[in-house]
């Protein structure tokens, strides 16, 4: 990562888009808004803040570099990617991670880990973070926040930008993925816009051994997948005081394959490995998919009444498809079963932020209200089996579909006061009040293996497991300071508060069932009303210094993070639950970047991270499937003129916990290049370039998860093997 604490300069339009609001006239360079909600130079903030140009992103995945490896190469305490779809697991400093675009939330109350499938990163501006709980957003940012920054239009001329380019290991004809995308920009000083559509297909992954890599059937597989991105933007200037900004994006990533994960005659591969392998003769209709329609409209007032009012509308709905996944039931072969599952979001929601400057005190005040609300429902479908099996697991018929889990429909209201006050002209303060209500409504459910028989014929009903109505309220606080040294150097400390939920989709609808008599008659149902899914908070606190030179620029944060409770769930049935148990996560998260005279440059970032739970009153290591690896990342650089290369290295570290349960670590290297032609750029590169065989964490995670419904083989997914990758980028 090349260390960076400053920003391009930044419009109001732009600034908008984090989220919060940015002074009309603001001319500095190192200024975010994501961490406070309003304008803030990272040198006032007492929290460690980094911040990823769009250039810094394009040239790891114009390259060939997979987008969420390419966040991890960038981020210092971002677990690596997956691989695959997915981004289960990939967490902050040991904890979730909030992922927002344009400052709204991307995280849903169902824990569908598809956030960093949401945007091409040819439509990436900057990508702001917060390492760290924080109190300023509310749920799902214990670990820290990434907000993804789309691209805007200006003022001037009309420009065009196009991209072509594709990666390949060489091990077939299907061993290329490709990408196109176009974008036109422009305006004057009332209106600017700005239209785009990416492009890009996958097709096979091949591992360094040359085979090609098994497909995920739990969380699904990125490959042989057609990603559109559609988006739009237009700014509007009112008056010299006034805009409007709106943003619209149409994504849409679909499995297309005539090739799937074949687990031999009757799934014996789920017993004999050997069996299992990628077959050509795939037939299924509902191929996964991730669709996603995305509007936000905001309006920013610099004077309004001697405030700055900034006012966010925004409306998401999404689309989630998975693959088809075997229940083989040995003791029951009747009650065996494949099925996918369908789940749908709708969320809308309205942000108001105000910034008023106190200058007698030498205090900025920032308050306002977050309100939303999210309806989720979801649904399966179940295929004849019996033709899955006898295929193994290539042909898939549809029979009829039934309810995944309770329709929910959740209203969120959140109030939020922070304050900054310069006490000298070297010392600063902060911090601040977030109050969080949240009221799910839960329809009644039936059983899934209950609805199951009921469609099958086995039974003509059931009873349903009473749905209902739970809420909660959180209180969080924060609050940190910043010591400046001197112009380049600062110490800060910090103290935050955030929170999750357990996933309500999976937290309510449970219950037990009699299956004796005409139908299954339900025993006992988790009551909605009795068993509330409490917030279950963490304490954060962090030390960091950090320093910009004209030559060398380094961060270093040491944190401490504790919570009381935790969220598990039961890998047979999925269901989660809220248990007491204390959780602590500590470690060092870091980056240095040192520029020389002669045109090379060299760098690093790393987090070393260690992850306790109590048990019995003794701290034990956290379990390995739901611990973060220690990681090192390293980079060579020379950029003579229109020539860039780097060289750059991932350490991801072993971790083992106290049941012998371990995620093993692997070194994977790439080569990275660009060359400025005298029309455009070329990028090219070598990923894996020494061609290390090695499973990713992600498939050593799944294993553990999936550990009592399926063996180790069938969620083996190894690492892509060397490939090459060579694009071209102009602008006119």
């Amino acid at each position: 990562m090349t260390v960076r604490f400053k920003l391009s300069p930044l419009c109001l339009a732009i600034s908008l888009a984090s989220g919060g609001v940015a002074q009309a006239s603001q001319t500095q360079q190192d200024i975010v808004v994501t961490a406070n909600r309003s304008a803030t130079q990272i040198s006032d903030i007492a929290a460690t803040v980094w911040v990823v140009e769009g250039e810094e992103v394009r040239e790891q995945v114009d390259s060939g570099v997979d987008f969420k490896d390419a966040l991890a190469q960038l981020i210092p305490s971002l677990d690596v990617g997956s691989q695959s779809r997915t981004n289960s697991g990939q967490q902050m400093r040991g904890r979730a991670v909030l992922v927002m675009l344009d400052g709204v939330s991307l995280n849903s109350s169902r824990g569908i880990s598809r956030q960093f499938e949401s945007i091409d990163p040819f439509n990436i501006e900057r990508i702001e973070v917060i390492s760290g709980a924080t109190a300023i957003y509310g749920g799902g940012s214990t670990g820290g926040i990434i907000n993804i920054i789309t691209k805007k239009g200006a003022s001037g001329p009309t420009t065009v930008s196009l991209l072509t380019g594709g990666k390949t290991g060489w091990q077939s004809s299907d061993d290329f993925d490709g990408k196109i995308a176009a974008a036109v920009s422009g305006g004057n000083e009332q209106l600017d816009y700005r239209v785009s559509l990416a492009y890009a297909q996958t097709q096979a992954s091949y591992d360094a051994d040359g085979q090609q890599i098994l497909p995920d059937i739990t969380q699904t597989s990125s490959q042989y997948g057609k990603q559109v991105d559609l988006m739009g933007a237009l700014g509007v200037n009112i008056s010299p005081q006034q805009r409007l900004d709106f943003t619209a994006q149409y994504f849409d990533n679909r499995q297309d394959s005539d090739s799937g994960a074949y687990f031999g005659p009757m799934f014996a591969g789920f017993r004999d490995e050997s069996l299992i392998a990628v077959k050509d003769g795939l037939q299924l209709s509902d191929q996964p998919e991730t669709k996603r329609t995305y509007f936000t409209a905001k309006y920013a007032h610099q004077d309004f009444f001697g405030q700055q009012l900034f006012v966010q509308g925004y409306y998401r709905d999404e689309e989630m498809q998975f693959y088809p996944f075997p229940r083989i039931n040995t003791q029951a072969p009747q009650l065996s079963s494949i099925s996918g599952s369908n789940q749908k979001t709708e969320v809308y929601g309205l942000k108001a932020v105000m910034n008023s400057e106190l200058k007698d005190l030498n205090t900025q005040l920032v308050y306002g209200i977050d309100a939303e609300r999210e309806n989720f429902t979801s649904h399966v479908q179940y295929y004849d089996f019996m033709a899955a099996a006898a295929s193994g697991g290539l042909v898939y018929q549809p029979l009829f579909q039934t309810g995944r889990y309770p329709e929910l429909d959740i209203d969120q209201l959140a109030l939020f006061l922070q304050a900054s006050s310069q006490l000298t002209q070297q010392w600063s303060v902060s911090g601040g009040l977030r109050y969080q209500y949240s009221n799910t409504d839960v329809s009644d459910f039936v059983g899934l293996t209950q609805q199951y028989m009921i469609a099958t014929g086995a039974y003509p009903s059931a009873d349903a497991v009473p749905g209902g109505s739970a809420d909660y309220n959180e209180w969080l606080f924060n609050l940190g300071s910043v010591y400046a040294i001197n112009d380049a150097h600062q110490l800060y400390a910090n103290f935050s508060q955030g929170f999750d939920i357990p996933d309500p989709a999976k937290y309510y609808g449970n219950g037990s069932y009699n299956m004796g008599g005409v139908g299954p008659t339900l025993e006992q149902g988790i009551s909605v009303a009795n068993n509330k899914a409490k917030g279950i908070k963490t304490n954060s606190f962090e030390l960091g210094w950090r320093h910009q030179g004209d030559a060398l620029q380094t961060q270093i944060a040491g944190y401490y993070s504790i919570s009381d409770k935790k969220i598990s769930f039961d890998s047979r049935s999925l269901a989660v639950r809220e248990e007491d148990e204390k959780k602590r996560t500590y470690g060092l998260e870091a980056a240095a970047m040192y520029a020389f005279a002669n045109d090379w440059f060299v760098g690093a970032n790393g987090h070393w991270i260690k992850a306790d739970k109590k048990v019995d009153g003794d701290w034990q290591k956290l379990e390995a499937a739901f611990a973060s690896n220690s990681k090192l990342n390293a980079y060579l650089g020379w950029q003579p003129n229109d020539l860039s290369l780097r060289l750059q290295g991932n350490q991801v570290f072993d971790y083992k916990d106290d049941q012998g349960s371990q995620l093993n670590g692997y070194f994977v290297a790439d080569l990275l290049g660009s060359y400025v032609l005298p029309v455009g750029q070329l990028n090219f590169g070598i990923n894996n370039l020494f061609n290390k065989d090695y499973q990713t964490i992600w498939s050593q995670r799944a294993q553990l998860y999936y550990a009592r419904i399926t063996t180790p083989a069938v969620v083996t997914f190894e690492g892509r093997g060397r490939t090459f990758g060579i694009s071209y980028s102009v602008d006119f």
